[in-house]
């Protein structure tokens, strides 16, 4: 693969994930805040969902210094 479309892909998983964790939190906020039960699947999602877009995050930042 070329590097241009290593970084259109790079950034896709940036906005997929972003968005995904932006939605996990604010569900995850909501339902704390109005005092719901939280499950362990949703905890859990948030540390995942966040170490996603984190590892991403230090990935495009890799791949454009190069």
């Amino acid at each position: 693969m070329s590097n241009h479309s290593d970084r259109i892909q790079m950034i896709k998983g940036l906005y997929l994930t972003g968005i995904a964790s932006v939605v996990i939190l604010s569900v995850f906020i909501y339902q704390w805040i109005t005092g719901m039960q939280l499950d362990t699947g949703e905890i859990l999602s948030v540390p995942i969902a966040l170490g996603a877009f984190l590892s991403l995050v230090k990935k495009y930042r890799k791949l454009s210094l190069t």
